[in-house]
This record gives C-alpha cells, structure tokens and sequence, in this order.
C-alpha cells in the first residue's frame, strides 16, 4: 500500500511507499493530528513487515512544533526497524542557508538513534526568481525574490496581494 499526498502551501509532500518514505516541502498545518495521524498509522502497519531496505528522505522547507512533534514519531517508528536487523537509509535535505533545518535535522537524528546522512542543497535558482506582486488593499506594485514571497505565504499574509507576473 502506497500513500501519495501532494505539497500544499501548508502540508508537504508525502510519498510513503514499501521501502522509501518521503517528507518535502512546508507543514504548517492546523490539523496536525488530521494530516499526521493516518501517515503514523501507515508507519504502524509498515514497520510489522518492512522491506530488507529502507530509504527515508526528508527535505523540509519549514515546520512548525506541532508538526516536528509527528515527524519525529514518524522517524522514530520507521528506524526502530534497524533494531530488528533491516537495513535503513536516512537522507536529510536542507538549504544551504537553512541553519535551523540542519539543526532539526541534528535534533531527530540524537532521538533516532541511526545516523543521518546530509545534503546541503543550493537554491539558487529559486531564490534568484522574481515576481511581481501587486497590494490589493492600494495597488501598490513590488518585484521581489521568491524567497521573499515564499516567507510572506509562510507567516499567512499572500491574501493581502496578487501576483502579477513571474520571471524565469
């Protein structure tokens, strides 16, 4: 069984499959226990009978402490496999500039009890990106980076505004 979630502003993608689990993008989620509780039960039932390998890979862009509550669960579940001799993989992906993902990263690593493995990941090209974004309130019109646009969705204020145009 196979569980394929797609990234929303406020969820990440999730692919769970037999020998691979895949957390990216931002949880910010209000229903933690909605979006998390059916992956942990997924988790559950996978770990009676894994596969010889297992591959985690997360690559978080953001998450709050409700959701780092879950993923850590969800991680602590997934690599107790080891204890019973399978084999696991964990890569953990973090912008180069994301000190406090690398950090979380560290942090559910020391509860994991299985070693890490890290991948810094270089963004520029996203973080190079412009809109233009237009105020709804007064039509004021801005050219900003991706990355800026991406923290003002993050702390909930895109409603405020309309993206004109993007450049590649």
């Amino acid at each position: 069984m196979e569980i394929i979630l797609d990234k929303t502003t406020d969820t990440p993608l999730v692919h769970f499959a037999p020998g691979l689990l895949v957390i990216e993008g931002r949880s910010i989620t209000e229903d933690v226990f909605g979006f998390w509780t059916p992956l942990q039960k997924w988790v559950d039932n996978y770990i009676t009978n894994p596969e010889p390998i297992t591959r985690i890979e997360v690559a978080l862009e953001y998450t709050n402490s409700s959701s780092n509550k879950f993923i850590s669960q969800i991680l602590r579940k997934a690599t107790s496999i080891s204890e019973q001799g399978h084999k696991i993989e964990v890569i953990w992906k973090y912008e180069d500039d994301d000190e406090s993902i690398l950090q979380l990263g560290k942090d559910m690593e020391s509860v994991c009890e299985v070693p890490f493995k890290y991948i810094e990941t270089d963004n520029i090209k996203q973080r190079t990106k412009k809109i233009t974004i237009r105020r709804k309130k007064n039509g004021e019109q801005f050219t900003i980076s991706m990355r800026y646009w991406e923290a003002i969705q993050r702390n909930g204020h895109d409603q405020e505004y309309a993206v004109i145009s993007e450049e590649d």
